[in-house]
């Protein structure tokens, strides 16, 4: 993509802000470029300026979402930081983000059987690299000897199933959490079990 200039920058960004509104509202099929435009308060030809699709613009939109998401991560997180400390703060990154996005995680993670094939290998292959960020970690906590050694593939499956199952109470249900808490009661029962010390 070319550089863009401050005014056009703001501009990408508006599109994008009201493209996350309209599909939250509507989901992926259902939102029309119509509709966006109209969202960000400009014309529908502006959009075909910046995004040449409505599967481009919804992938925009989506790769800026996750890039919010890893930039919260990696401002707080260190490679320094030991294993539980960083894995608190990542437990407590993703359950801001649900609780920060709730429209846009219903979308992602509720609507997703609508999505069609292209944008199914596309969200199939951000899941991927979420997955490989987070194995990394445990590969590494593994060889400092803070964590057993266990297939880091398999306990990245299991604390990605953890954070997942958090989508309904959190998202669909409301339940109003706090972050911070959550994460530590969280990280606890991961790394020390359920069972009496």
């Amino acid at each position: 993509m070319k550089e863009l200039s401050p005014r056009m920058k703001k501009k990408r960004e508006a599109i994008l802000d009201a493209a996350a509104r309209v599909f939250s509202g509507k989901g992926y099929h259902n939102a029309r470029m119509e509709e966006i435009a109209v969202e960000a308060g400009i014309g529908k030809g502006t959009i075909y300026e910046y995004f040449s699709s409505k599967l481009q613009l919804f992938q925009a939109m989506m790769e800026r979402s996750l890039q919010v998401y890893y930039e919260t991560m990696e401002s707080v997180i260190s490679d320094a930081m030991p294993f539980a400390e960083r894995f608190r703060h990542l437990l407590e990154g993703h359950l801001s983000f649900y609780q920060d996005n709730k429209d846009l995680s219903r979308m992602i993670f509720w609507d997703a059987e609508i999505f069609d094939e292209e944008l199914k290998e596309w969200t199939n292959a951000q899941r991927k690299e979420k997955e490989k960020r987070l194995r990394s970690i445990i590969e590494e906590a593994i060889k400092r000897g803070e964590l057993r050694p266990l297939d880091a593939q398999l306990v990245s499956l299991v604390i990605s199933g953890t954070l997942g199952v958090m989508f309904g109470p959190v998202v669909l249900d409301g339940w109003d959490i706090d972050p911070h808490i959550l994460a530590g009661q969280f990280a606890d029962i991961i790394m020390n079990g359920i069972g009496i010390n």
